[in-house]
């Protein structure tokens, strides 16, 4: 009798330590799979917008500060639950809307010939620019650790 409940509390506590492993598991590949979500929306936005960076049809550009709001509004709507991923994914949507706003206004100033505004957002695209790198830099390090 005794020999069948060492059995039984035995094969108990490898079941749990099973699903407690499995549960670890899925923990870990929950981080990946969120990573993996805002990366693949930001490789997304990279690859629409440098199919545009070279044309110089106001239409076109137009279209890629639309392609900005949707992508930024698309970040803000991923569903991440991991905090750290949360301030990265908000601060890829604000850079996204940014960008959207920015385009919009150089278009403006370049329209009213106004150049001074015009060389004024150009270096906020550039900060913008920047803010993106340093994201995607320090998101890429947090991704990689456990």
């Amino acid at each position: 009798m005794k020999s069948s409940i060492k059995k039984s509390l035995s094969s108990t506590l490898s079941l749990l330590t099973v699903l407690i492993n499995l549960f670890l598991i899925s923990c870990a590949e929950n981080k990946i799979s969120q990573c993996q979500k805002i990366i693949l929306l930001t490789q997304k936005m990279a690859e629409e917008s440098e199919s545009y960076r070279q044309t110089e049809d106001i239409k076109k550009v137009l279209q890629v500060a639309d392609i900005f709001e949707e992508t930024s509004q698309q970040m803000k709507q991923l569903k991440i639950e991991d905090e750290q991923l949360q301030k990265y994914q908000l601060g890829f949507a604000d850079v996204y809307q940014g960008n959207a706003d920015t385009t919009r206004q150089f278009i403006a100033a370049l329209n009213d010939k106004d150049i001074d505004t015009a060389k004024l957002i150009q270096q906020q695209v550039q900060q913008l620019g920047k803010q993106e790198q340093e994201l995607g830099t320090e998101m890429n390090t947090y991704c990689q650790t456990d």
